[in-house]
């Protein structure tokens, strides 16, 4: 049992909804990131809660290398962030990570069409 607390209190605020373009610089890179399979569930356990790469490891069931690996991926492309900090039973600190924005949005249209959604979501 740890006497420190297993989580600070977490800053959550994601940005509105990110918007890609089918046809985007942007969703290029998103699609790069997402991917390995193993990205795509880091990524949707980060959405369900802020998680430190030792709980994403546990839900993952690989190593701790390769959960830092798609962490930093997934942060190069902006789609998490460092949140607050968490401690394992040991009292080791570590980055709780959560998401960057409320939802991913991907769609193809014409230009109109990301301005409506952007109005639709804001």
């Amino acid at each position: 049992m740890s006497l420190l607390p297993l989580r600070e209190e977490v800053q959550v605020s994601p940005n509105e909804p990110r918007l890609f373009n089918l046809d985007s610089d942007a969703a290029d890179k998103a699609f790069k990131t997402l991917t390995a399979s193993t990205t795509r569930a880091v990524l949707s356990i980060i959405y369900e809660y802020p998680a430190t790469p030792s709980d994403i490891r546990d839900e993952v069931e690989t190593s701790i290398q390769n959960v830092h690996y798609h962490l930093e991926k997934l942060e190069a492309a902006g789609l998490i962030e460092p949140a607050g900090v968490g401690y394992s039973e040991k009292g080791t600190k570590m980055t709780l990570y959560a998401p960057a924005n409320e939802a991913l949005v991907l769609f193809a249209g014409q230009e109109p069409t990301y301005h409506q959604l952007r109005e639709l979501f804001s």
